[in-house]
């Protein structure tokens, strides 16, 4: 549930910063929103993923963490074209077009990919 609040508070950050980015104080709020939102993102993988690899969380965690490492990588050159070619106004618009698939994974995944997560809140309930 945190890593879908997490992309919820991204979007409506890029959203702010792609409809009001001319104005300083919704920007403030926007990067204050983004901050909330991906700022424990990385402590809710690690976790999850090395409950997830069982026996084999080494190999998990160090998937991961290249795995990551690897995509801030592509985001760069990917922010560095986009910025060549359209400008920085391009930015919240890309954000928002790669948090639709995002938002597909991280609830997919919490019904098939971390199933304990579902059995828990089962037993919370019931």
């Amino acid at each position: 549930m945190l890593t879908v609040a997490a992309v919820v508070l991204v979007a409506v950050a890029a959203t702010g910063l792609a409809v009001l980015g001319g104005d300083p104080v919704p920007v403030y709020v926007a990067v204050a929103l983004w901050g909330l939102g991906w700022g424990g993102v990385p402590t809710l993988l690690q976790t999850a993923v090395g409950r997830a690899g069982g026996e084999a969380a080494d190999v998990a965690q160090a998937m991961l963490v290249t795995l990551w490492n690897a995509a801030m990588a592509a985001g760069g050159v990917a922010g560095g074209v986009l910025l060549g070619w359209f400008g920085p106004v391009s930015f919240p618009w890309s954000v928002l077009m790669l948090l639709a698939p995002v938002l597909g994974v991280v609830a997919g995944a919490r019904a098939h990919g971390f199933p304990w997560v579902r059995a828990r809140s089962r037993q919370v309930a019931g």
